[in-house]
């Protein structure tokens, strides 16, 4: 069950709108089962086990067992995050027993907490609880979890410092540190966006109030306006990447309850400085987990961390910046970057683990990288997973007024209606190893009228399109879609020719050499076994791909055609997402200067 927002408190009106939380999109393949994969994992978890440390620290009777590591005292780090990830999960995946699950836990919560609001929590853990509570009101249907949040909020807004100083180099994720108090305000930034929602979704205006109280105008306003063409961004770094990604959704709430085009306008520059300067091929960010300046440091990062890109975290702030753009903007390209991390990042990593076990970092160094675990159980980025997770229905279809939008090519359906009608589109593909997705709908009630709008991804070669076996001339249309309007009708087909290819990718423009390789979307770790690097001659744009390799014909694995030494051949290179944990992999190369020792 879902809940609308109070549309009387909403100032902007998207271009697209949702359907996967209203329960109408559903992911199939790899996706499919990495969703199933986390309701498993998550409804497995003991309630009674999740709430011990709250009913402990509240005096109450405490069935069950404490948690292990970030939990081992209580669930406050994540705790507002798994809430709102299995909120979430019931409706995008149709889950009722998610839905449950969400509202069992709030309302034990709930029970630890006083007439006077305190959740005994620091500004950090309160900030997940708060998002738990919308998701829960809006995708559980469970009003309760405003009043919750109403009440909590008048306890915050008398406890919580309220210095917040901007971060620093010295200070990465700002906000004060007292380690003894629940008043500590680090990440502060990021309590906003929440607190806006829960306004939308109905709580008192007190909250919307305390909302713009934690606004982060000193560092949003330095993307008020882009630099001029060939001049560096001037912006701060050195920051926390992860938090201050996810600053942007609280602007991204400010903008949709506002209608203020300040907002939109710094989205879409913080999109354009982040994927020009910040990201790695697979679309994450974040060496060491800093934000780096325009200096050659993000190819440089490479020669030794291993902690290359916080990426599930970072992943669900991307989603959530993307997924603005594109709802308020009804451009395209705001998908290109939720694609590469579909794939690449937070589809490349191993599953949280019953237990707590958690992909935490990616690993990208030179020479030699291997996929681990967090070294602690139930880290931030077992919350962060979830929420990605639950949150990939929607990436993948979009309504618009004249009909539906197509944003990613993955096995998936959707249902929605037009002109009265009832419409269902199939999509079958077995992208990236195959290059074709087959559109088929379903119009039991007779013929409709719309516009199929088709994103052509920023690394298609040669895309095409038939309807019914005939190639239709697509016209781009507004958003950059490519556009099908027509009287459509029961069973037609639409055929794809996505246009993937190898590709070669430079790390930075300081680095023109050091480069990672990619299909399309997909990119491709090199098995690192006792194999050697890949080189090639530079510059590499001479170079026929083709010939430099050779590709599987039963699946997406490229072979060097050079044969490397004795003791140390050439390794072949497939999707990072098939590589298990602990086995050597490589991501980037330095071509001309390979890395053997």
């Amino acid at each position: 069950m879902s809940t609308t927002p109070a549309t009387d408190r909403v100032a902007t009106a998207p271009v697209l709108r949702s359907l996967a939380y209203d329960g109408r999109v559903r992911l199939a393949g790899a996706l499919g089962e990495r969703i199933a994969d986390a309701a498993q994992t998550y409804l497995s978890m003991d309630p009674a086990d999740v709430l011990h440390g709250f009913r402990e620290r509240a005096g109450l009777l405490a069935p069950g067992q404490p948690m292990t590591g970030w939990s081992r005292t209580t669930t406050e780090p994540t705790f507002g995050q798994w809430v709102s990830g299995l909120a979430r999960l019931g409706v995008t995946a149709g889950i009722p027993e998610a839905s449950a699950r969400a509202i069992e836990l709030v309302e034990g919560y709930a029970e630890t907490v006083g007439s006077d609001g305190d959740t005994r929590m620091s500004l950090y853990g309160y900030e997940k609880l708060a998002c738990g509570l919308v998701d829960t009101a809006l995708y559980g249907g469970h009003l309760p979890a405003v009043d919750l949040l109403n009440r909590t909020v008048e306890w915050a807004a008398r406890t919580l410092e309220r210095d917040r100083p901007p971060a620093h180099a010295a200070n990465f994720a700002g906000g004060i540190i007292t380690p003894t108090s629940h008043a500590r305000t680090i990440e502060w930034y990021t309590l906003a966006e929440n607190l806006h929602r829960g306004y939308l979704a109905g709580a008192a205006p007190a909250v919307e109030d305390f909302a713009g109280l934690w606004h982060y105008d000193s560092y949003w306003d330095r993307f008020a306006e882009a630099p001029t063409p060939g001049r560096p961004w001037d912006v701060p770094v050195w920051l926390h990447a992860y938090s201050h990604v996810n600053t942007f959704a609280s602007a991204a709430a400010a903008y949709e309850v506002t209608g203020d085009q300040h907002y939109l306008d710094v989205l879409r520059n913080a999109h354009d400085y982040l994927t020009t300067t910040q990201t790695y091929a697979t679309g994450g960010y974040g060496p060491s987990e800093f934000t780096l300046p325009e200096d050659g440091s993000l190819g440089r990062s490479l020669e030794w961390r291993t902690d290359t890109a916080e990426i599930v975290c970072g992943s669900w702030a991307a989603f959530k910046l993307c997924t603005a753009l594109l709802r308020f903007t009804g451009e395209a390209r705001y998908a290109d970057w939720v694609e590469q991390l579909v794939f690449s990042g937070i589809g490349a990593v191993t599953p949280v683990r019953p237990g707590g076990q958690s992909p935490y970092y990616q690993d990208y160094r030179l020479g030699i990288a291997t996929k681990l675990p967090h070294w602690d159980d139930w880290p931030c980025c077992s919350g962060t997973y979830l929420q990605c997770v639950a949150h990939l229905p929607d990436l993948v279809y979009h309504a618009h007024d004249g009909g539906l939008s197509v944003a990613l090519y993955v096995p998936s359906s959707v249902t929605w209606a037009q002109e009265g009608r009832e419409v269902t589109l199939d999509q079958r593909t077995d992208f990236p190893v195959g290059d074709t997705a087959t559109l088929t709908l379903s119009l039991p009630d007779g013929p409709a009228t719309f516009t199929l709008r088709l994103r052509v991804p920023p690394w298609s070669e040669r895309f095409t399109v038939t309807v019914n076996g005939e190639v239709t001339s697509a016209v781009v249309g507004e958003g950059g879609w490519r556009e099908l309007r027509r009287e459509w009708h029961d069973r037609e087909e639409v055929r794809i020719t996505l246009g993937a290819g190898l590709r070669v990718l430079p790390v930075d423009r300081w680095h023109p050499n050091r480069v990672a390789f990619a299909h399309g979307p997909v990119v491709l770790a090199q098995n690192a076994d006792w194999t050697m690097p890949i080189s090639l001659p530079t510059p590499w744009e001479m170079v026929d791909l083709d010939c430099a390799f050779t590709r599987d014909d039963d699946g997406l694995t490229y072979r060097p055609v050079g044969v490397g030494t004795a003791r140390l051949p050439l390794g072949w290179m497939g999707p990072l997402a098939d590589v298990p944990d602990r086995i050597p992999y490589r991501i980037y190369h330095d071509l001309d200067d390979p890395r053997i020792v």
